[in-house]
């Protein structure tokens, strides 16, 4: 028995998963900042450079024994408002609204030279001068 509890998944959920009938109750051009922030709460973040936009960002992962956690949720709620506190709009992407995303082990390379522990050492050779005599 002890042995099936452990292969059992352990599924976890990070951030902010809407609420469907939270969501519902937001209605366009009739609901402000106030009316989300009192359904929803605060958002995960804002959009950058004053983009009157918040988005609640959550995810529901699943892991099996020691694999990998897997991503089996994602909901990204976007409310888009108007310049006076408004809702605008309101939009939400899904997991497979997602892409992969190839990382490259590329390094990019810097202007001069790379200097190594000896040529620092080496380089300081003469460069202090004693001037306490004067």
């Amino acid at each position: 028995m002890l042995g099936m509890a452990a292969c059992s998944p352990q599924i976890a959920t990070h951030g902010n998963l809407v609420d469907p009938d939270a969501l519902a109750k937001i209605e366009p051009g009739r609901s402000d900042q106030a009316v989300v922030l009192s359904l929803l709460g605060s958002p995960s973040t804002r959009g950058n450079f004053n983009e009157p936009t918040w988005y609640y960002i959550g995810q529901r992962t699943e892991r099996q024994a020691f694999y990998r956690p897997e991503t089996i949720e994602r909901k990204v709620v976007y409310i888009d408002f108007e310049p006076n506190g408004q809702v605008k709009s309101i939009g939400a992407l899904n997991l497979e609204d997602g892409s992969k995303v190839a990382f490259v082990d590329r390094e990019t390379p810097t202007a001069g030279q790379r200097v190594t522990l000896i040529k620092q050492l080496i380089g300081n050779i003469g460069r202090f001068n004693n001037n306490d005599n004067q």
